[in-house]
Formats: C-alpha cells, sequence, structure tokens
C-alpha cells in the first residue's frame, strides 16, 4: 500500500479548487530572520517546498486565505507568497491579530 503525505494530499486538494499547480522544488534550504526570537536564535533554517498556482484575478483573495489555511496545516508560522513579483508573509488565520 502507497503512503499518501499531507503534502501529496494538498497538492491533489489544491489542483482540483484552482485548476493546476506545478511543483517547482521540494525539500528546498531557506533560511529567515525571527523578530520575535533572541539574535543569538537568528536565522531560522526552513526547508520548505515551492510552488506555483495560476488563478484569475477574482480569485486572488481567495487564493491568499487557501495559502493562509496552508500555514497552519503545516504548523508553519507564515508562507512566503509572491505575486506578479512583489512578495508577503501569510500569517496563519488563527495567528492575525484581531
Amino acid at each position: 500500500m502507497a503512503v499518501v503525505w499531507v503534502f501529496d494530499i494538498w497538492v491533489i486538494e489544491t489542483t482540483e479548487r484552482f485548476g493546476g499547480i506545478s511543483v517547482l522544488g521540494t525539500g528546498l534550504l531557506g533560511l529567515w530572520y525571527d523578530e520575535e526570537l533572541k539574535p543569538e536564535e537568528n536565522p531560522v533554517e526552513d526547508h520548505n517546498n515551492w510552488y506555483k498556482i495560476g488563478v484569475e484575478p477574482g480569485r486572488i483573495g481567495e487564493l491568499r486565505a487557501y495559502i493562509q489555511k496552508a500555514a497552519s496545516t503545516f504548523g508553519q508560522k507564515c508562507i512566503y507568497f509572491e505575486r506578479a513579483g512583489e512578495a508577503d508573509f501569510l500569517q496563519q488565520l488563527d495567528s492575525l491579530p484581531e
């Protein structure tokens, strides 16, 4: 029996929801600075996957919310979100200030 990983399920669900996804890389090493940590605890090492999802302009908000939910699913403090050369760090939906 094949093992299905949560990332595989997410890729399939994303494809069904938005019509397609490209996996550009997996297991990539990144570093980032967390301002909430002490300086000596930075930088934070982060292993990540890189995806490209094409959506219609009217669905950008839906995609942003979906990615924020993915941050919670994958236990990430935030997820790097890039659109048309502009980047944001999307926090988990449950960690946003009210």
